[in-house]
């Protein structure tokens, strides 16, 4: 029996490699491995592994790759070539970006990844920066603004329009290139920054409220901001800054002696000597744009490839409802729920708050991802995932109003949500709209525990001071003691009365 239990497993894991995709990112910094897994629309990573081998770092001085880093990229990827063959050998996409595309020695190079196995493209710059906007547009539906993605060779800058690129450059202002060509002197490098800038006609002519922030150097700038401003929520994507904040961080890097800099939190220290260059181009780049914000986007390159080859009816989809679906497929006893809670509940919400009904929408299909573990712990875990899951297109005053909603749902009103400080982003009103959703899901999982066939033809309303329950009646039964003290409560919330009626 326990022979025939393994082979199953392994049958259903051998089903599941069929969704799981790859991408090797060979860089001029770091060689990355990203295993996506998951919806088509909203890839998870679900292995993520890099080694900082600096290819593009003290390049020799004929212009080759430095043999140091060339021995350690070619090891980082034979281990990769394992770890993807342990894994079933998912499709892979392999790329390698400014480094060896400027090398003189690069082809070679890409020849002895293709040795290993790896079916490794030099990517052209101005593609690479129409790469990153993809994979902007990919985790922000509908982005418009100035993608900037700063890699350790180059600058990829990319003009989005509701989700649709209209133009892209790649500059060679990433650090190492600037370390070489302005050898040390600060005036030198300025010099290369505005004569490459400069030379980009949309950043005259175009206007931009947003940049989106791609790229780890800029994305280091960011996580120093939450770290100053001791900023509750640890998720990086969708986090903004403004001109002024961005700014204020790229001054004080400029200050610091790298032994300060150290001391930062969450900044890798092969990275310290290139992040005052990317700020001083950072820098420059606001000054010729002044957007209202600075989004940081986990959306990139890698991202791009993969939602470039999606067919234009998923690309349609949106990524935060298709990683719901995902996350209630496998965790829910019974994913029909969701759409069935919505159907109930929607009605009572819908007038009022109409462009909050994708969350509405979201928050019933994760209803009941909490069900496999202890009661004490389902709203925890429920607001954790809904805080912290790898959702896009969502910010994080969507992802704290869907993990209240949630914590509602389990745990009522009464308690505390887990974090209390993250919740302090919040503002009051929508708080008070997402506990209300929270315990009219708690309500209706009370009429019907997993059996969205009960809620058929059941819906709530609002009518003057009343909150309504409709039902046929031969539902009326269902509402026992905990569905009813359930029902009074989210009237309370809504500071009405409740009342029921049951129709033929």
């Amino acid at each position: 029996m326990e022979l025939k239990s393994n082979k199953a497993a392994a049958a259903e894991w051998a089903g599941a490699r069929h969704d799981r995709r790859a991408v090797v990112d060979v860089g001029s910094n770091s060689v990355r491995l990203v295993v996506y897994d998951g919806p088509a629309r909203a890839p998870m990573p679900i292995c993520n592994e890099k080694a900082l081998c600096g290819l593009g770092r003290d390049m020799t001085a004929e212009g080759g790759l430095n043999p140091d880093a060339v021995k350690d990229a070619l090891a980082t990827l034979a281990r990769f070539r394992h770890v993807l063959d342990d894994l079933g050998g998912p499709p892979v996409q392999a790329i390698a970006t400014a480094a060896v595309r400027d090398a003189r020695d690069g082809a070679r190079f890409v020849k002895s990844v293709k040795a290993m196995g790896f079916d490794v493209r030099i990517v052209p710059g101005e593609e690479e920066g129409r790469l990153a906007a993809y994979g902007v547009a990919a985790v922000e539906p509908q982005a418009t603004g100035l993608v900037g993605d700063m890699g350790g060779g180059s600058l990829e800058l990319a003009v989005l329009n509701k989700g649709e690129i209209e133009d892209a450059v790649s500059l060679p202002l990433g650090p190492f290139n600037l370390m070489r060509s302005g050898k040390g002197d600060p005036a030198d490098v300025r010099k290369l920054i505005d004569a490459h800038l400069d030379s980009v006609k949309f950043l005259k002519t175009a206007s931009f409220d947003r940049i989106y922030s791609v790229g780890g150097a800029w994305r280091a700038v960011a996580r120093i901001h939450m770290g100053l401003k001791s900023y509750p929520l640890s998720v990086l994507h969708h986090y903004e800054m403004t001109t002024a904040q961005t700014l204020d961080v790229c001054n004080l890097i400029a200050r610091q002696s790298r032994r300060s800099l150290e001391e930062v939190p969450g900044i890798p220290r092969r990275r310290l000597d290139t992040l005052p260059l990317a700020s001083m181009v950072l820098r420059a780049v606001l000054a010729r744009v002044n957007p209202k914000k600075i989004v940081v986007s986990a959306g990139g390159v890698r991202e791009g490839l993969i939602y470039r080859e999606l067919p234009k009816r998923i690309r349609a989809e949106d990524p935060f409802l298709a990683a719901c679906r995902f996350y209630a497929a496998r965790l829910s006893p019974d994913p029909s729920f969701g759409e069935a809670a919505f159907k109930v509940i929607e009605p009572l919400f819908a007038d009022s708050n109409p462009d909050c009904a994708r969350l509405r929408y979201g928050a019933c299909l994760l209803s009941d991802i909490g069900a496999y573990f202890h009661p004490d712990l389902r709203g925890r875990h429920a607001f954790d995932t809904a805080l912290r899951a790898p959702f896009y297109g969502v910010s994080h005053i969507d992802r704290l109003w869907v993990a209240l909603a949630l914590f509602r749902r389990h745990q009522g009103r009464s308690e505390t949500p887990p974090d209390e400080q993250a919740m302090g982003l919040m503002p009051w009103d929508a708080q008070l709209l997402s506990t209300q959703f929270g315990l009219a899901l708690r309500f209706v999982a009370a009429i019907a525990p997993k059996a969205p066939a009960a809620l058929r033809g059941c819906r709530l309303e609002r009518r003057g001071n009343e909150v309504v329950f409709i039902a046929p009646r031969g539902r009326e039964p269902l509402m026992g003691e905990t569905p009813r003290r359930r029902f009074v409560s989210l009237a309370a919330a809504f500071e009405a009365d409740a009342a029921e009626i049951y129709q033929d």
